[in-house]
């Protein structure tokens, strides 16, 4: 290599390095920045950031008809939450008493589970100390080690001590703030708990004035939240109701992840299913400047998982044809319209009942109420004499009267105590007793006459007292308590929704077991009629009724069809149908049918009601009597069509007078089950 090109290669190698020394420095220079200057910005804007975690509260299931009608559902809504993390303990009496005026002008309530009157003079709201929000307030007295005789207006001002509420407020300024901390208080309100809810459902008006105010208002926030629709005003009593959690459900159930502030379900299926319907809540972390307080970030968790759909055997529109229909039979007895023997009907209930598979298709109970508006018309609702929160269908324990003259000719066709061809000579008045006692059949007290000779089906189409009075006689109380029992009476059916009743079948066991005197031989025969102290609810009728016509086949009455996931791609639970074959004989079926289809027909007790109606039914009226002074209860039940039953219907009609003044509610359902509606 000459000198020339030796040159110019180590002009070249200091040119590389020199390069390769800048790039050097320059990283140098740039690390140096980082980790000086950036990462101390870092830092503080790490320092300025609060990362808080909240509850993404998953949406309720829905509940949803047979036909996959939506009964409930969650809509999402506003809601006013106070979040400790922005909370200012200094102004937080000013926060509270500026808020509720807002929500108050607004037409909104906010939380305030104190038992004591909104206005002097003041006194204490709850029912009992024992329960509910009596038994909250104690606890809190006692643990504060307060007099457990404190009156309400002493229990005041030691409450605006505790929270030092400022002496120039007004008393109503007081009472407000003092209900709201007594809430906060009651739920831990804390820096390791969620934000608390102190007002759900609130109108978008209320939303943008509340957010304009914010800089005044440190730590309330508004979260979105669900609450429960309902897309239709009938089977209340069955869908039930979410409200609240109570310290007794939250003790119980905080393990399971609820917290003071959640809803449960209360009744019905709400409370039945709130396992499947509840879902299961998510995590969110929420990034928020402490300087700005302006979000940063936001990110989940664990994403919460939507609760199952709960499909029900109900028919909607037949409730709702179930349910007007009673209402417009029972209001017309209340004023007269079937005469002065039923002026004094007061409620009732319907039944419909699948003969096939034990579905429960209706229940229908009067008077009801509406979910929609239930805490405006709680109060109303509660002082209603008539008891709309009552639901009869499963609690109403009823005497059956005459329509539990197919269990006594079921127990004696099975038994060969009669045959379905013989005749009974009755005389109208029973003498068997006598003289000490002579009960004597309807037609005898109404006409002074006699049924004549009878077979039994004919027994049943003229409802005839002597023919069972007979009958009960021989058979005695063990053999038809024994048949009762096979066919559910007296004992819970199993449905799936609480409240429900045993019922009472009347005998020698009952009676000790209810501390009455000795169980007598005449009381069978009146036993035998559905009288003395039989007592069951409408649904035990309809699914004794549907086990005779059907064959022998005793399904258990349900009303859950199926549980499914929330978008409805998966089944969770398929319908239970589970049943227990009587194995009665064809005749003895055949029988008493063919005496229910007389009841309808010609001159039976209730033909004038199913006269020219298309299908043919089979039907036995009952009238149950009551206290002294009052028209009996009128009880019917039903099954159609003749030939091959798929349906059952009981209706109830308490001091109706007569099973055949309810029958026309019968006939609406018929019409709607068939497609006879407007023909």
């Amino acid at each position: 290599m000459n000198s020339v090109d030796s040159g110019k290669y180590t002009r070249k190698v200091v040119v590389l390095c020199l390069m390769m020394l800048c790039v050097v420095v320059i990283m140098i220079t740039r690390m140096a920045y980082l980790q000086l200057v950036e990462h101390e910005e870092a830092v503080r804007s790490v320092q300025n950031r609060s990362v808080r975690t909240y509850k993404e509260t998953a949406s309720r299931g829905e509940i949803q008809d047979r036909n996959g009608n939506t009964l409930v559902s969650d809509v999402a809504c506003y809601n006013i939450t106070f979040d400790y993390y922005e909370w200012d303990k200094s102004v937080q009496n000013d926060v509270i008493l500026s808020l509720c005026t807002m929500l108050e002008e607004g037409g909104f309530e906010w939380s305030d589970e104190l038992p004591i009157s909104r206005y002097a003079p003041y006194e204490y709201t709850y029912e009992s100390q024992t329960s509910g929000s009596g038994k909250k307030l104690m606890k809190f007295i006692a643990d504060r080690q307060w007099d457990e005789n404190i009156s309400a207006s002493r229990l005041f001002t030691l409450l605006c001590e505790r929270y030092k509420v400022s002496d120039e407020l007004t008393s109503r300024e007081k009472r407000i703030i003092i209900g709201v901390r007594y809430y906060l208080e009651r739920c831990e309100f804390s820096a390791y708990n969620s934000p608390v809810t102190i007002a759900t459902d609130v109108d978008i008006d209320t939303v943008v004035e509340v957010s304009a105010l914010s800089h005044l208002l440190p730590g309330v926030t508004i979260a979105t939240g669900a609450r429960r629709e309902y897309a239709t005003t009938y089977a209340a009593h069955v869908l039930g109701r979410v409200a609240a959690i109570s310290s007794a459900e939250y003790d119980e159930l905080k393990s399971s992840g609820y917290r003071l502030t959640d809803n449960i379900g209360k009744m019905g299926i709400e409370k039945a299913y709130e396992s499947y319907l509840r879902g299961i809540d998510g995590k969110k972390n929420v990034e928020i400047d402490r300087q700005t307080g302006q979000l940063v970030d936001e990110y989940m968790l664990e994403d919460p998982q939507p609760g199952d759909n709960i499909v029900l055997t109900l028919d909607i529109e037949m409730q709702k044809v179930a349910e007007q229909s009673l209402a417009r039979v029972i209001e017309g007895f209340r004023n007269g319209d079937n005469g002065e023997k039923s002026i004094g009907a007061e409620g009732g209930a319907v039944v419909v009942l699948s003969a096939k598979t034990g579905e429960i298709l209706t229940m229908a109970s009067y008077p009801t109420y509406n979910l929609s508006t239930y805490g405006a018309d709680y109060n109303a609702n509660l002082a209603n004499e008539l008891k709309p929160f009552f639901n009869r269908t499963i609690a109403g324990m009823y005497p059956p009267g005459s329509t539990f003259k197919m269990v006594t000719a079921l127990a004696a066709l099975e038994e060969g105590i009669i045959t379905a061809d013989e005749k009974m000579h009755t005389t109208g008045v029973y003498m068997y007793y006598a003289p000490s006692y002579t009960p004597a059949c309807w037609v005898y007290n109404d006409y002074g006459r006699s049924h004549g000779d009878i077979t039994v089906s004919e027994a049943l189409k003229y409802s005839c007292n002597y023919f069972f009075y007979e009958v009960g006689r021989v058979m005695g109380i063990q053999i038809l308590n024994k048949y009762a029992t096979a066919l559910g009476l007296g004992q819970k059916t199993g449905i799936e929704i609480g409240g429900e009743k045993d019922g009472n079948l009347a005998g020698p066991e009952s009676r000790a077991e209810n501390g009455g005197g000795i169980w007598q031989e005449s009381e069978t025969i009146q036993a035998a009629i559905g009288q003395t102290e039989q007592q069951f609810t409408p649904l035990q009728l309809a699914s004794y009724v549907a086990t005779i016509v059907n064959g022998g086949t005793k399904y258990t009455p349900h009303i859950i069809k199926a549980i499914t996931s929330y978008d409805g791609s998966q089944v969770i639970e398929s319908e239970k149908i589970t049943s227990v074959n009587l194995s009665l004989s064809s005749a003895s079926v055949k029988a008493i049918k063919e005496g229910m289809r007389g009841v309808v027909t010609e001159d039976g007790t209730a033909s004038s009601v199913f006269r020219n109606f298309p299908i043919e039914v089979g039907g036995k009226t009952g009238s149950a009597q009551t206290q002294e002074g009052k028209a009996a209860h009128g009880v019917f039940v039903s099954f159609a069509p003749y030939d091959d039953p798929e349906i059952v219907v009981c209706v109830v009609g308490e001091h109706a007078g007569s099973g055949g003044s309810v029958a026309p509610v019968c006939i609406d359902i018929y019409n709607y089950y068939f497609g006879l509606t407007g023909k």
